[in-house]
Order: C-alpha cells, then structure tokens, then sequence
C-alpha cells in the first residue's frame, strides 16, 4: 500500500513509529513536513532521513491569520496528492492545518481513505472555534486519536464512535526498557558532569522544555517546602527553552539554587538517561511523552492534573500521583508520597503493565493498520 502521513514537522521520536508501520504492514510510507529548525519545538527535529520503505518530502509553509487563529498551509501537499495514487492519507489533526483540511475535503472528493491523526482539544473553545471544529472533523473517514480522553472531544463535534479507533499515542518504550541498563549508566555520568557533586539526596528529574505552559516554576517553588519537610532533594531539570533565564533567576530568589541544576538540550537518548536514574519525575504542566519514557523505566511520575490523553494512564495512587495544577503544597505532598509511600513498588509496577502492555509501539503501529480499514469503511 502507498501511504501519505502528513506531519507539521518531524520530531526524533516519530523515526521508530514510521519504521515499526513498515516494517509491520510493508507499506510504501511518504512522510510530508516542514522542517523548522528544531526552533521552541519538543523533541530534536530530523531533517533528512533513509529508511527503508521511506520517502521524506518538504513542504514550504504559509502562515495565515484568521482573528486570533494561525492557519498553517503547507505548499506541495495538495499537488502531491494529485501525482499520483494514494491507498490512504494521514492527516495532522490540528485546527489550524488548513492545507490538512483542504486534503481531507480532496480525499473525501476523490474517495482515498482519509484518517485524522489528533489529541483534541480540551480547554475551552470559543465560537469560531468550535465552528472550525465541526467543519474540519466532518471530512475524514476515520480518526487516529492520541488517547481514550480524545473519543469524547470527537464525539461532541458528531464523529461517529466507529469511526474512531482505539489507539495510544507513544514512542518507542519497548526499546527504551532494552536498553535500561545502558541508560543508568548514561543518567549517572550525565549526572556527574552536570552537578559539584554526587550528591545523596533523592533525586527529582524534570524532562521538556522550558516553556510557560509547562509550569516548572511550580516544581522549584515546591522545593524550599520540600525541604521544610525535611527532605533535601536535588532537581535536575533537562531541556531548554525561553522560560531557563527566569527559572534560574527564581532559584536563586528561593535560595534554592545549589539544589537546582539545569542541562540545557541533550542529546538523543539523554532524557532517557535522566529519568533512569530519577527517584521521582514530576512534570507540573502541559503533559508531554515523557511520562511514558519514565514510566516505562520504572521511575514513580508526579503530574498536574490536567485532561486530555497525555497525562490519562497516571491514576492517582493507581499508576502515579496526581496534584491540582498550580497547588504548590499538593506538589510538594505528592512528591514526598512518592517518594516513601508504602505501595509505592505497586505503583511503579502498574505503571509499567500499563505502558509497556497497552501503550507500545507495537500496538501503535497496529492501529494504524487498524485505521486504514475504518477509513476503507467509511469512504465507500
């Protein structure tokens, strides 16, 4: 089958999906993208890429401005659409992928199995947002989502249930339990040239970048209470972004500073390796597929409560600890909790039945099979 993924851009961690896909289904796979430059994006960006059974295709793009929504279209998509014969097209299934749009009413036209590959959107929707909503999700045959909290956002624009398939959205954690050991030894020599000293206290590893919605301010806030509750903990936050300069103006304002360091981008495998050898990986923001890098690990997660399907598979004393978002003291409680609560070992092991059983690569790959045949389904 010839394959079309459409994608904004092509973070690192994409690589293993695109070649499991492949490698399972001997599909003819074509990713389009626009390269950007790895600029205030999560994940380090390929640019060029051979693999076997992969074509990788550029795609200028345009920024348009409707009210206070970008609207991005990628030059190259729909003339790419038109050169040839396609057995199935994924979409990226953001509201402001006007080109996306535009190829999933061509798809629709021309009867090519068309799929949305979303998270959804689970903050509050204005009026024309909602409007876009009902008019993009009517086009595709079927819907990829990122997880189980994304069914009942579709469902409430009149996606119908079987046109939705179950699917968890992942990286490659299979792997990364593989490769467990070689990480530790990554995480403690990453360790060592970041911080003075090896120091004894428990270690708290925040993972992603340094943006506003990721909320790190509220991790180094919680550490002086931490600390009052006796527990001397060391943080080491990994990543990069505008927010660093401030945070680490405010470590020092909390005089905190000597139990705070910061790596900047690593490489690769490098927050891996962080969260290998963490005690606890608290993330009090916007969630992010680190969660599933650390619970694949075995390392107990910490993470504001927030929904949608990032953050869904940590249940609050089932499979992690849950705080509300911006409760300093919460924080602080739910990291101590996870540190010496007494199921704490029930936890982690929960925790890693639930990745490594559920939301493998694998399995992934399966649902885009899976998702073929839906749209297959649908566009008759």
């Amino acid at each position: 089958m010839r394959i079309l993924i459409q994608q904004p851009r092509l973070p690192h961690y994409r690589v293993p999906l695109i070649q499991r896909i492949v490698h399972l289904h001997r599909w003819e796979v074509t990713v389009g993208f626009t390269p950007r430059g790895g600029a205030g994006e999560s994940g380090l960006e390929v640019a060029e890429w051979k693999g076997e059974g992969v074509n990788l295709m550029h795609f200028p793009l345009r920024v348009y401005r409707l009210g206070g929504l970008s609207l991005h279209y990628q030059h190259g998509l729909l003339p790419l659409l038109r050169s040839q014969r396609w057995d199935a097209l994924f979409l990226e299934g953001a509201q402001a992928n006007l080109s996306g749009y535009l190829a999933a009413r061509w798809c629709r036209r021309h009867r090519i199995p068309c799929i949305w590959w979303t998270k959804g959107y689970f903050t509050p929707q204005n009026a024309l947002r909602r409007f876009l909503h009902r008019l993009q999700l009517r086009e595709p045959h079927a819907f990829l989502p990122y997880g189980d909290a994304t069914h009942e956002f579709l469902k409430q624009y009149g996606v119908r249930a079987e046109q939705i398939v179950r699917a968890y959205n992942t990286v490659d954690v299979e792997s990364i339990v593989h490769q467990r050991e070689s990480l530790r030894k990554h995480g403690q020599a990453l360790r060592a040239q970041v911080m003075d000293e090896q120091a004894e206290n428990p270690l708290i590893v925040y993972v992603g970048r340094l943006t506003a919605n990721k909320r790190v301010a509220d991790l180094l806030r919680s550490v002086p209470m931490l600390h009052r509750m006796g527990l001397f903990v060391t943080l080491l936050i990994v990543g990069d972004g505008p927010e660093r300069p401030m945070l680490e103006t405010l470590a020092e304002e909390l005089a905190v500073r000597k139990w705070v360091y910061f790596t900047g981008r690593v490489p690769e495998a490098g927050d891996s390796a962080a969260l290998a050898v963490a005690d606890v990986a608290v993330f009090p923001g916007a969630h992010g597929l680190a969660i599933n890098q650390a619970m694949a690990l075995g390392t107990p997660v910490v993470v504001a409560d927030l929904p949608g399907p990032d953050g869904e598979m940590v249940v609050h004393q089932q499979t992690g600890w849950r705080f509300p978002k911006g409760d300093i003291e919460a924080l602080a409680e739910a990291v101590r909790d996870a540190l010496h609560s007494a199921i704490r070992t029930a936890i982690v092991q929960r925790a890693q039945q639930e990745i490594l059983q559920r939301r493998n690569l694998t399995q992934y790959a399966n649902a885009f099979a899976e998702a073929v045949i839906r749209a297959q389904q649908f566009c008759r």
